[in-house]
């Protein structure tokens, strides 16, 4: 498939609420906004118009029970479900699931589904597949493992209803059963299969608004209107086109001239903000509801980084400010600790990196010479080069490093040699990444500092272990008092901030661009969900 706009592809073609503390209850009321749709509606919806989006690499899969890379979950939080949505003050919403309960210990969690969803093939959804998904269908999907782990056991009593009991309190269970974190698939189609070789992770088969329809690897995705959706009337687009645009420039271009309508925050060249906010046919949202941090790994292999005096010594010239102004535009705030400040009631003011870490080549210098560092040592910089904005930051770091006497090698890796050289073969000395915390530090920051053994993809790939930040980690899971909560993470940072096994760069402020052309955007807490809702004008 050639195409590079809309009418080639189309010729060819055819916050303060987020971590909410769970409320135990014998009921819930959950506000089913879908409450007398309780079947697939038979007009179909898919009348809205297209709309193309931009990422900026293929998917390693379209099966999101293998990776949690961002290319994958935005395509596939179009084509598939999960229990609830959130919505854009935080809260859960009722999606697969119509209503939920929860004991008063906090353990079980009864889910009442909705009758009458079928997948794109035809079949059934029922609570088969919800048990398959959480014990057999998300092996390699480390979002979902961190609340797989939570659970002592998931049961059916029925075709439409799940029992989940947890081996203890997990705070922010609902929070991590979004399309993002649980997605659920269909046992009927995995099952007994290797998920990786199985034809529908190249082709998916799920029960969302859209269905998938064809890729042309290295250019394009195509998603069409699901006409037997559940939601009547829905989804409002006739189709989606994913336009793999590798160069960030050529995607404010192409918004400029009209070519695109959305430019997420995680492909928006942060230099262009300021341009595109002065058009007439873009709108820029700025917005802060879903904390992400972008952070330096150190690999711990490495005979200097391994040392963590070495660390501090480089916190202590990494200029974060300078990181946000240049290479975030301003979109950003400069890191304070190990887990930013996105979620002030956590953060450990008197273990600050500005009280620890005080930009200071000299102090860092003396501090080299008697870690044993040799003037000149060498270390490679390694980041994902489809990131703009780490271009940027590896520069600053190089010159910040250069004043101490530690030369840098950049190398930026094309996204799918990134993620191998990191996380599996651990082939690097710094490595720049980030991380979303997906509206919860448990959902998306703990994965930045617990051990990896096994080195699972996406997860601390430092090489760092320590087993009281595990303990102490595991505990702020199982509390929902915010306050109590907030103390256990204090004192990881009391650990974490010394250690510095990572050095957080800065608190992403995220801004996403969209054509003018597009309406019932932003549904959703997180911008490339509920498409389902969104409509274009042609």
């Amino acid at each position: 498939m050639a195409t590079t706009n809309r009418r080639g592809f189309l010729t060819l073609a055819g916050v303060s609420a987020l971590a909410v503390p769970l409320l135990a209850a014998c009921n819930r009321d959950t506000n089913d906004p879908f409450a007398d749709d309780t079947g697939g509606g038979e007009s179909g919806g898919g009348e809205g118009g297209v709309a193309v989006i931009v990422t900026d690499a293929d998917p390693e899969s379209l099966n999101p029970g293998q990776t949690t890379s961002n290319q994958t979950l935005d395509v596939c939080a179009k084509i598939f479900e999960a229990l609830v949505w959130i919505d854009p003050d935080g809260q859960p919403a009722p999606l697969l699931a119509t209503e939920w309960t929860i004991s008063e210990d906090e353990l079980v969690y009864t889910f009442t589904l909705r009758e009458g969803v079928t997948w794109h093939d035809g079949e059934p959804f029922t609570s088969a597949d919800v048990v398959w998904t959480i014990e057999e269908g998300m092996p390699n999907n480390s979002r979902a493992q961190g609340v797989i782990a939570q659970i002592a056991s998931v049961e059916a009593p029925g075709d439409y209803e799940v029992v989940i009991t947890l081996i203890e309190p997990y705070a922010p269970l609902l929070q991590q059963l979004k399309v993002f974190d649980l997605p659920i698939i269909p046992k009927h189609v995995f099952e007994g299969t290797d998920l990786a070789t199985n034809a529908a992770s190249r082709a998916p088969i799920g029960t969302g608004p859209f269905r998938f329809s064809e890729w042309d690897p290295g250019r394009s995705l195509l998603l069409v209107a699901n006409e037997e959706y559940w939601d009547e009337g829905k989804p409002g687009l006739s189709e989606i086109i994913y336009q793999i645009v590798p160069d960030a420039a050529n995607r404010s271009a192409g918004l400029e001239t009209g070519e695109y309508d959305f430019v997420g925050a995680f492909y928006l060249p942060r230099a262009d903000v300021a341009r595109l906010k002065s058009l007439d046919n873009v709108v820029v949202r700025e917005q802060t509801t879903i904390p992400s941090l972008h952070f330096i790994q150190f690999n711990h292999q490495n005979e200097h980084l391994g040392k963590r005096e070495v660390r501090q010594a480089i916190a202590k010239v990494v200029d974060r400010p300078r990181i946000v102004e240049q290479a975030m535009a301003g979109l950003g705030l400069p890191g304070v600790g190990s887990f930013g400040e996105g979620f002030p009631w956590l953060v450990n003011e008197e273990v600050s990196y500005d009280i620890l870490y005080p930009l200071d080549p000299d102090a860092a210098r003396s501090e080299l010479e008697s870690a044993g560092v040799p003037e000149g040592t060498t270390l490679r910089l390694t980041y994902d080069a489809a990131k703009p904005q780490f271009q940027a930051a590896s520069q600053i770091v190089r010159d910040n490093l250069s004043a101490i006497g530690i030369e840098v090698t950049i190398e930026p890796l094309e996204t799918s040699v990134y993620r191998d050289a990191v996380y599996a073969q651990r082939d690097f000395d710094l490595a720049l990444q980030s991380f979303t915390s997906s509206g919860d530090p448990a959902i998306g920051y703990h994965r930045i500092y617990r051990t990896n053994e096994t080195n699972d993809p996406n997860v601390n790939a430092t090489g760092y272990s320590n087993a009281e930040v595990d303990a102490l980690l595991e505990q702020a899971e199982t509390v929902s008092d915010l306050e109590k909560r907030g103390e256990f993470y204090k004192q990881a940072q009391v650990i974490l901030n010394e250690d510095v096994p990572t050095l957080v760069m800065y608190d992403e402020l995220q801004a996403d661009a969209v054509s003018t052309r597009l309406e019932g955007l932003f549904a959703g807490i997180n911008p490339v969900d509920r498409w389902g809702e969104v409509t274009a004008t042609e």
